[in-house]
C-alpha cells in the first residue's frame, strides 16, 4: 500500500508521476482537454465570448494537431446542453445544422476526429458526474492541458477539480474565451495563485519538454519524430510564467510546478 500524503494545510505540490507506478503502456502522462468547443454560444450578451472563441479556435485547432503528431490523447469534454439523450454527433450536428449559429465556425474548425475521445458532462466541471476520472486513469495521465470555454466557468471548475486530484495542469492563456475581459483576467489569476496552473500561451507552451519529462518518469511514449521536425524541443528555460511575472520551477530535472 502506498505512503498516505500528510495534509498540512499548505497547496500540494502538483509532481508528475507522484501517483504511484502504474502498468507500462498507454500513453505520454498528458492528455488534451477541450472543454465545451461544440458549442453554439447562443444567448444574449454573446458579443465578447463569440469575438474571443474566433480567436482562439486557430490557435486550439493548431495544439490539437500538435497533441495529435505526439500521441497525447485528445478528449473532447461538452456538456450535454439538458439534452440526456444526445451524443457528439447529435451536439456537432445541431451546433453546424445553420449557418445562423454563432458558434458554428469555432465548431467547424475544432472538428473531432475518429480517433478522438469523448465525454459529455452535465455540470460545468468536465470531472463532475462523468467518466473522466477513470478514462485519465486508463491513458495513465498526470498532467492535463485544459482549453476551451468558458474560462471563468467551465474550465475555471475543471482546473480546480484537476488540481484536487493532483494534476499538473496547463490552460494556455490564448486557447480559453471567457465572458468578459475582467472575469477573464480573474480566471487567469486564480488558477495561477491558487491552483498552480501554468497559463502560457500556446505557442510558448513546449510539448515535446513534456513529453520528455513524463518520459523520465517512467511514462514511455511511442517514438515520434514531430519533435525534431516541428522543432518544439526546447533548450531549457521556465515552463511556468504567471501574468504577474511571478515564476515556477522549470521542468528539466523533475517538472515540479
Amino acid at each position: 500500500m502506498g505512503k498516505a500524503r500528510k495534509h498540512t494545510g499548505a497547496p500540494l505540490s502538483n509532481l508528475v508521476g507522484d501517483q504511484g507506478d502504474g502498468e507500462e503502456g498507454l500513453g505520454v502522462g498528458i492528455a488534451l482537454l477541450l472543454v465545451d468547443v461544440i458549442n453554439d454560444i447562443d444567448f444574449e450578451g454573446n458579443e465578447y465570448m463569440v469575438a474571443e472563441a474566433k480567436k482562439m479556435a486557430p490557435k486550439i485547432r493548431d495544439l490539437t494537431n500538435r497533441c495529435r503528431e505526439l500521441n497525447v490523447p485528445v478528449i473532447y469534454c461538452n456538456d450535454n446542453f439538458g439534452k440526456w439523450r444526445s451524443n457528439l454527433e447529435q451536439i456537432y450536428e445541431k451546433v453546424t445544422s445553420s449557418d445562423d449559429v454563432p458558434g458554428k465556425p469555432v465548431v467547424e474548425m475544432l472538428k473531432p476526429q475518429k480517433d478522438d475521445y469523448f465525454v459529455l458532462k452535465p455540470k460545468h466541471s468536465a470531472f463532475y458526474a462523468t467518466a473522466l476520472d477513470s478514462l485519465l486513469t486508463y491513458l495513465q495521465v498526470k498532467s492535463l492541458i485544459m482549453v476551451g470555454m468558458a474560462g471563468n466557468v467551465c474550465i475555471l471548475f475543471t482546473a480546480n477539480d484537476a488540481y484536487m486530484r493532483d494534476f499538473a495542469t496547463f490552460v494556455p492563456r490564448d486557447c480559453i474565451a471567457s465572458s468578459s475581459p475582467e472575469e477573464h483576467s480573474a480566471a487567469l489569476l486564480l488558477m495561477e495563485r491558487v491552483l498552480r496552473t501554468s497559463t502560457l500561451s500556446s505557442d510558448e507552451l513546449d510539448l515535446c519538454e513534456l513529453v520528455e519529462a513524463h518520459k523520465q518518469r517512467g511514462l514511455g511514449a511511442p517514438k515520434s519524430d514531430a519533435c525534431e521536425k516541428k522543432g518544439d524541443q526546447s533548450e531549457g528555460g521556465p515552463m511556468h510564467k504567471t501574468s504577474d511575472g511571478m515564476s515556477g520551477n522549470t521542468t528539466k530535472d523533475g517538472f515540479k510546478l
